[in-house]
C-alpha cells in the first residue's frame, strides 16, 4: 500500500499580518489534514509574526528574518520540504473549498510519476470584500499555443503542484528575477511534456500582487524575455517578444519618472 500524498504549502510574508488569517482558515478547514504549512517571513514589522505564531501547530515551520523578495524568501525553504507536492500561497490566498486537498490528493494518486506539475484553475477575487471576481483557466498549449505578455499562456502559481523532487538538488529560483522566476520551472517541465491540467478549481487568490501594479509591468516582460533566453525558446517568436517589450517601454518608463505620453 502506497504512503497517503503529503502537501507542503509555501507562504511568504511580509507586514501580510491582516491577510494571513484568510490563508490559515482555508488550510483549518481542509478535510484532508496531510500536509505541512511553511511560512517564510521577510522581518515584517508589523504583527504578521504574531498572528502566525497563534496559528500553533496548524504552522509546521515559521522563519522571519530579512530576504531580498519573494524568490529569496522561497530559495529558504525549499531544503525544508517534506511533502510529496509543494504549493506556493500567498498571504490572503485560499484553497478553493474544504475538500481541496482531499479531491488533488485523489487526482494525484492517479497521475504518472512523469508529471511535474499538476495544476488547475484559480479564481480570482476582490481584496476589500473577498467576493469572487471570475475563474481563471489557462491553460499550457504548447509552444504554437497562445502567448501573452512575452510569453506562452502558463497557468497561475497559486494553481499549480509543484513535484518536491524538482526541488532536490540544490535547486534556486533565479533571484535575478523579482516577478517571473516561478515560469523558468513550470516553461521546462510543460516544455518536457511534464505537466497535467487538473478538473478543478483549486484556489483563490487576492487582486494586487506584485506582477499586477502597473509599474511592475515592463520589468515582468522582461523578465519573462529572459526566461525564454534561458529555456532556449526566445528565437519561436523574437519579433513578437520585442515589440512587446518596446510598446511597453513606450507606455511604461515615462510614468516612471512622472509623465504621460
Amino acid at each position: 500500500m502506497t504512503s497517503p500524498i503529503k502537501f507542503s504549502v509555501v507562504t511568504s510574508t511580509f507586514n501580510a499580518g491582516q491577510s494571513l488569517a484568510r490563508t490559515a482558515e482555508s488550510l483549518r478547514r481542509q478535510s484532508y489534514r496531510n500536509f505541512e504549512w511553511i511560512i517564510v517571513d521577510g522581518a515584517s514589522t508589523d504583527d504578521t509574526v504574531e498572528i502566525a505564531r497563534s496559528f500553533g501547530e496548524l504552522v509546521t515551520v515559521l522563519i522571519s528574518e530579512p530576504d531580498s523578495g519573494i524568490y529569496s524568501a522561497w530559495n529558504k525553504v525549499l531544503p525544508l520540504i517534506t511533502g510529496d507536492w509543494v504549493l506556493f500561497l500567498g498571504a490572503g490566498d485560499e484553497l478553493y473549498n474544504e475538500e481541496t486537498f482531499h479531491q488533488v490528493a485523489d487526482l494525484l494518486s492517479a497521475t504518472s510519476p512523469d508529471i511535474s506539475i499538476a495544476y488547475g484553475n484559480v479564481a480570482e477575487m476582490d481584496n476589500q470584500t473577498g467576493s469572487e471576481l471570475r475563474v481563471r483557466s489557462e491553460t499550457w498549449m504548447g509552444l504554437d499555443g497562445p502567448w501573452v505578455a512575452g510569453r506562452p499562456v502558463l497557468p497561475c502559481h497559486q494553481g499549480a503542484f509543484h513535484r518536491s523532487s524538482l526541488f532536490f538538488g540544490g535547486f534556486k529560483f533565479d533571484t535575478r528575477c523579482r516577478i517571473s522566476s516561478d515560469n523558468e520551472v513550470m516553461l521546462r517541465e510543460f516544455i518536457s511534456g511534464h505537466g497535467v491540467k487538473l478538473p478543478l478549481t483549486v484556489a483563490r487568490f487576492v487582486l494586487g500582487g506584485v506582477s499586477f501594479h502597473r509599474i511592475n509591468r515592463l520589468r515582468m516582460i522582461a523578465e519573462s524575455i529572459y526566461i525564454n533566453l534561458k529555456v532556449g525558446i526566445f528565437f519561436r517568436r523574437p519579433a513578437y517578444q520585442l515589440a512587446v517589450l518596446a510598446s511597453n517601454a513606450v507606455k511604461h518608463i515615462p510614468r516612471m519618472f512622472g509623465r504621460k505620453i
